[in-house]
């Protein structure tokens, strides 16, 4: 009996050491799987699944430490969102994630929602057209670098409960609330990003305190940057000019114009003979 525990014990040894040592592997949509959610299904951790180009239409939700990466970026690598009401992905409980190269799109919800998922990276991606187009909830050390958030029902990009966070180089435009939108959340890093045409806040921190504003250009939405409860933020080399600011002299100028124009037409018919 001892020793056939022995040698079970040993096969069992020998078959983990030889598990864990297994190489990470590389699969390829729609080459080895047509979908990109049955790649992840059948993916290990540390594995990287390269999508070609196309138009997928599906949920994808991660819980595992993988890359995905688009052939040929965000403009011929489109994700849609096959049932409404759920992100179009979904990383969730799981850390040192990374999405590259992809437009997504078609959620109620969010483009790409990031749950309880740390030290993650997603560059160059465009999340358009969904109910929020970046958020992250209770996620930290993630970086988000050259992404667009755009054309969304809410929010372009948005933080609840997260710490530590690159916000670099992104564009969030014509969202119809707000741009970047930090609530409880401290020591992010918002770096050069273009926050420009949002219906309310460029960039707002809501009891959000110690984080480093950099760089930022934020033009053209109804506020420029706001804080509320917010203290202990660092503010550098901002660029803020605000819808209100931008179009109500110019409408007074033409105004102007067009009243003295008439004024003058009147006197003239007056005083002509």
């Amino acid at each position: 009996m001892m020793l056939e525990k022995y040698f079970c014990m040993l096969f069992f040894g020998l078959f983990f050491l030889t598990t864990s040592n297994l190489p990470a592997a590389t699969i390829y949509v729609p080459d080895n799987y047509k979908t990109i959610e049955e790649a992840v299904k059948n993916a290990s951790s540390n594995d990287t699944i390269i999508v070609h180009e196309g138009h997928y239409t599906e949920n994808v939700v991660i819980t595992k430490s993988i890359t995905i990466e688009s052939t040929k970026g965000p403009e011929v690598s489109i994700i849609h969102a096959s049932v409404q009401d759920e992100p179009v992905i979904k990383i969730s409980n799981v850390n040192e994630v990374a999405i590259t190269g992809f437009t997504v799109t078609g959620s109620l919800f969010a483009g790409i929602y990031i749950h309880n998922s740390n030290n993650g990276q997603f560059y160059n991606n465009k999340s358009e057209n969904n109910g929020s187009g970046i958020v992250l909830i209770s996620s930290n050390n993630n970086r988000l670098v050259n992404n667009t958030a755009n054309s969304n029902e809410q929010y372009g990009i948005y933080l609840a409960l997260s710490i530590g966070n690159t916000l670099e180089e992104n564009t969030v435009s014509s969202n119809k609330d707000k741009g970047i939108f930090l609530s409880s959340s401290s020591h992010n890093n918002l770096i050069n990003n273009k926050v420009n045409l949002n219906a309310w806040d460029g960039i707002l921190l809501w009891s959000s305190p110690n984080n480093i504003l950099k760089g930022n250009n934020v033009f053209r939405n109804r506020y420029g940057i706001v804080l509320s409860d917010s203290d202990s933020n660092t503010l550098t080399n901002n660029s803020t000019w605000s819808n209100i600011y931008i179009i109500l002299p110019i409408v007074l100028i033409y105004i102007g114009i067009i009243v003295y124009l008439i004024q003058k037409n009147l006197l003239l018919l007056l005083f002509k003979d």
